[in-house]
């Protein structure tokens, strides 16, 4: 199938591996100066002050952020045809938490309760977008390499490509509509909440 849904086996360990990865993120804060309030530069009054009057270019800010998520897509695509893609979407939803811990303990750092709200606000409404979209990315990426492991013994690991770039390319236009939404109608909903604090 297409566009099969993610069992819940798969969606729990993808969380627990988010999960493991925030605790991992919380816990290098915790324990380290690495993140001090002196360098949570982009929850600094100053920034926010300048980021809720600026004349963005959204259509630059797009594709700033199309390079940035078209690559991990590219990268988990591209690790659907090895073994290692059915580990590797793991490690993804680990790495996935851990920097969200480290954004959140920079927030929480630099603003206390005010700044995890911000942190909140700066992925609304993409989050909507983006969460269920790599879950399904994710599930896509270790059925395919389940399948050509298995049909790489068998000598016909090119037999399912065509159902998997038909899968590439949707996922590719879903992000598309949250590079959209991230880069247009989130950084205006941003600097009109920064405009009323």
């Amino acid at each position: 199938m297409y566009f099969e849904k993610p069992d819940k086996k798969f969606c729990l360990l993808i969380i627990l591996a988010s999960a493991a990865g925030f605790l991992a993120g919380l816990l290098l804060i915790g324990n380290s100066n690495l993140i001090s309030t002196e360098k949570a530069g982009l929850f600094s009054d100053y920034y926010l002050r300048q980021y809720s009057y600026l004349e963005i270019d959204r259509a630059e800010l797009a594709w700033m952020i199309a390079r940035e998520r078209g690559k991990w897509l590219l990268l988990m695509w591209a690790l659907g045809f090895t073994w290692a893609g059915m580990f590797c979407v793991y490690l993804f939803a680990g790495l996935w938490g851990f920097f969200g811990a480290v954004l959140i303990g920079m927030a929480f750092i630099k603003k206390g309760i005010f700044g995890i709200g911000l942190t909140i606000l700066f992925g609304i409404p993409q989050m909507f977008i983006y969460i269920p979209l790599w879950f399904w990315i994710l599930y896509v990426v270790c059925e395919k390499s389940k399948v050509s492991r298995r049909l790489r013994r068998m000598g016909t690991a090119s037999q399912n490509n065509r159902q998997y770039l038909f899968q590439f390319i949707c996922a590719g236009l879903g992000l598309v509509l949250g590079i959209l939404t991230e880069s247009y109608l989130n950084s205006w909903i941003i600097q009109q909440v920064l405009r009323m604090i």
